[in-house]
C-alpha cells in the first residue's frame, strides 16, 4: 500500500512539473481584488515579459526554465517572488502605495498658474520625443449589447509608436475573430481611431482634443486644471486632472499621472460624453453609428517609461442597422505592446492586394494553432471564454476553425476571397465595372452570350470585334499569400491562393465566363499545392518568397495557354476539357 502511495505521488508530481505553463493570479492585498494587466518580468537565462489578464490571471511558460518573477503595477509596490511560490500558492498579493500631495497642493494654492505651468512644461518636453519605437502588438477586443456578445477579436500587429505622436502605425500579422450571426457588427475601425490620435502634437484627426494638443494660451482658455489626490502613486508622482470649460464634445476630460521631479509620464486617462468624431462610419453598409462615450487609458512601460506599453480603449455607441433598429453597443479594445525593437515577418503577396479592412486580411491569412500557442500574450479571461462559447452556439468563428464560413459573412462582403474546396466564385463576388464614358452603352448579356443592346451581331467574331473597340472588359487579380511562424525554433510556412475582388471585374457576364474565372482560380491553387510541398524548415523566408514567385509564374504561364486555347473562355468545348483536367488534379467537392 505504501509503495502504491509513493508511486502515485511520483506520478502526480511528474504530471505537475511536465505542464508547459504555471498559472497564478495577481491580487490587491488590501482590497482582495484582481489586479488586471500587471507587468510580470520572468527572470531566467533569457528574461522575458508578460502581463496578467483582466481577471489578474497569469501563465508562465516553463520551457524558459523561469527562476523568479518580478511584478509591477502602477500604484503598487514592486514584488519579487521565486517561481516555487506559485507551486505552493496561486495568488501573488501586491501592496498599494501610499502618497499624499500636501506640498504640491500648497504651492498650487499660492501660485495661481502653477498647475498650468507644470503641465505646459510637461507637454513641451513630450512634443520633442519623436523617436519612433517599433514593436509587436497584441490586440484583444470584445463588443456586446446588454451582455449579449457581438464579437471577439484577437490579433497580432507590427506597430510603430512615439511619445509625441502616440500610436503611429499598425500592420496586421495575423488574427481571428468571432461574430454573432443574428446581429452582424464589425468594429475593427477602433484601431483606426486609436492610431489617428496624436498625444502631444497638433491634430485634426478623428478624436477630440486634449491638453497635449494645445499651446499654453489655448490650454488656459479651454481647460480648468487642478491637482488631484493620487493616494496610490509613487512618492514623487502627482496627478493633474483637466476638465474642458465648454462641454461641446470637442475636448476630452481626464488626468495625467507623472513624476513631478523628472517630468516622466506614467499614465494618461481620457474620457468624454457625446464626443464629436470625424470620419466615423460602420464597416457594414447602411448601418450608422452615433458615439455616446469614450474612455482611453495610455499606460507607459514601468520598466522603461519612454515606451507605451498598452492602450485601453472603451467606446460606447448608438448603433442603427439597415432596419432602423437601435442597439447601445460597448466595444472594448486592449492593445498590448511588447518585444520592443522586434517585429513579426509580415505576410508576402505575389500580387498587390487591396484589402478593405483588417477583417478582410484576417480571413485571407490562415492563423495556425502553432503560431497562437507560441505567441499568445496572456491567458484568455472568463469573459473571453464566455464569448467564444456563445459564438460556437449562436455565431461563427474565423481562424478558430479550419474552414471560413463565407455564407455567414454576407454583411461584410469580403473583398479578398481565399480558395476553399467547398467554395466557388459567383457573380456577386466579381465587380461589373463599365466605362466611365457615359456615351458608351452599358453591356448586358443573355445566358447564351447574346448581347442585350440595340446592335445586332451575326457571329461571335463580330461581337468580339465590337468589344475590342471598347475599354478593357475584364481583369482578374489573383495572388499567393505567404506567411511564416516559428515552431520549436524552426521556421514554418503557410500559403493561400487569393482572389482580389476589389481590383477584378468582368463585364461579359455569361455562365461560361464564370466557369472560366473559376478554372483560373483552381489552376493557381494547383500550383499552390505544389508550392506547399517545396516549403520546409530548412529554407529562409526570402528563399520561400522566391519559390512562391516561381510557382505563381508557372501557374500564370499555363493559364495564359488555357486563355488562348479557350479564346478567353468563349470556346466552351475546350473550356470543359480544361475544367475536367483541373478538377481531377484538385479533387474538388464543389463544382461550377
Amino acid at each position: 500500500m505504501k509503495k502504491n502511495a509513493i508511486l502515485l505521488f511520483i506520478f502526480i508530481s511528474a504530471s505537475c512539473f511536465s505542464q508547459s505553463y504555471i498559472e497564478g493570479y495577481i491580487y490587491d492585498k488590501e482590497a482582495n481584488t484582481p489586479v488586471p494587466y500587471a507587468t510580470i518580468k520572468i527572470i531566467s537565462a533569457k528574461n522575458y515579459y508578460t502581463i496578467s489578464n483582466e481577471d489578474g490571471k497569469i501563465e508562465i511558460n516553463t520551457k524558459y526554465k523561469p527562476d523568479s518573477l518580478e511584478v509591477r503595477s502602477l500604484g503598487f509596490d514592486t514584488k519579487k517572488v521565486h517561481i516555487s511560490y506559485l507551486k505552493n500558492t496561486k495568488i501573488i498579493y501586491l501592496t498599494p502605495k501610499i502618497n499624499k500631495l500636501k506640498t504640491v497642493s500648497i504651492v498650487a494654492k499660492k501660485q495661481k498658474n502653477y498647475v498650468y505651468n507644470i503641465l505646459h512644461n510637461l507637454i513641451r518636453k513630450y512634443k520633442k520625443k519623436d523617436l519612433i519605437i517599433k514593436s509587436k502588438m497584441f490586440l484583444r477586443h470584445t463588443s456586446y449589447t446588454k451582455d449579449v456578445p457581438l464579437e471577439i477579436i484577437e490579433s497580432f500587429y507590427n506597430s510603430q509608436q512615439s511619445l509625441s505622436m502616440g500610436i503611429i502605425n499598425l500592420s496586421l500579422k495575423s488574427g481571428r475573430f468571432g461574430q454573432n450571426s443574428t446581429f452582424p457588427f464589425y468594429s475593427l475601425h477602433n484601431t483606426d481611431i486609436v492610431k489617428s490620435f496624436n498625444l502631444f502634437k497638433k491634430t485634426n484627426k478623428m478624436l477630440p482634443l486634449f491638453p497635449g494638443n494645445l499651446g499654453y494660451g489655448a490650454l488656459k482658455l479651454k481647460y480648468n486644471l487642478e491637482f488631484e489626490q493620487c493616494a496610490n502613486c509613487g512618492y514623487h508622482d502627482v496627478a493633474i486632472s483637466f476638465e474642458p470649460n465648454n462641454q461641446n464634445g470637442r475636448f476630452l476630460s481626464g488626468k495625467i499621472i507623472f513624476n513631478k521631479e523628472t517630468l516622466i509620464i506614467k499614465k494618461i486617462k481620457l474620457n468624454i460624453i457625446n464626443p464629436k468624431i470625424k470620419g466615423l462610419s460602420s464597416v457594414v453598409k447602411n448601418h450608422f453609428v452615433t458615439p455616446k462615450k469614450i474612455n482611453i487609458s495610455y499606460i507607459f512601460d514601468p520598466n522603461d517609461y519612454e515606451k507605451i506599453q498598452s492602450v485601453d480603449f472603451e467606446f460606447v455607441m448608438n448603433y442603427f442597422n439597415s432596419n432602423g433598429e437601435l442597439k447601445i453597443i460597448t466595444s472594448n479594445s486592449y492593445l498590448y505592446f511588447y518585444d520592443y525593437g522586434k517585429l513579426f515577418e509580415e505576410p508576402y503577396f505575389t500580387s498587390k492586394i487591396y484589402f478593405d479592412n483588417d477583417y478582410d486580411k484576417i480571413v485571407s491569412l490562415y492563423a495556425s494553432d502553432d503560431f497562437w500557442d507560441s505567441n499568445y500574450q496572456f491567458p484568455r479571461s472568463i469573459k473571453d471564454k464566455k464569448f467564444i462559447d456563445y459564438f460556437k452556439k449562436y455565431g461563427y468563428l474565423i481562424n478558430y476553425d479550419a474552414e471560413i464560413p463565407y455564407n455567414d459573412m454576407d454583411d461584410i462582403s469580403a473583398s479578398v476571397i481565399t480558395w476553399r474546396n467547398g467554395k466557388i466564385l459567383n457573380w456577386k463576388d466579381i465587380k461589373d465595372e463599365y466605362s466611365s464614358n457615359k456615351k458608351d452603352e452599358p453591356l448586358y448579356y443573355n445566358s447564351d452570350g447574346s448581347l442585350k443592346t440595340s446592335v445586332t451581331f451575326s457571329s461571335e467574331f463580330e461581337l468580339r470585334k465590337y468589344l475590342s473597340k471598347k475599354k478593357k472588359i475584364e481583369e482578374y487579380n489573383f495572388s499567393y499569400s505567404l506567411d511564416s511562424y516559428v515552431k520549436n525554433g524552426k521556421l514554418q510556412f503557410t500559403t493561400q491562393t487569393l482572389f482580389d475582388a476589389n481590383s477584378s471585374f468582368c463585364k461579359f457576364r455569361v455562365p461560361k465566363k464564370l466557369i472560366y474565372i473559376n478554372i483560373i482560380f483552381d489552376m493557381y491553387e494547383v500550383y499552390n499545392k505544389e508550392l506547399k510541398m517545396l516549403l520546409n524548415d530548412e529554407i529562409t523566408f526570402e528563399e520561400a518568397k522566391i519559390l512562391c514567385d516561381e510557382k505563381f509564374k508557372e501557374a500564370t504561364e499555363l493559364i495564359n495557354i488555357m486563355k488562348r486555347e479557350t479564346n478567353f473562355g468563349l470556346n466552351f468545348q475546350k473550356l470543359k476539357r480544361w475544367q475536367t483536367r483541373i478538377k481531377r488534379r484538385l479533387n474538388r467537392t464543389t463544382y461550377y
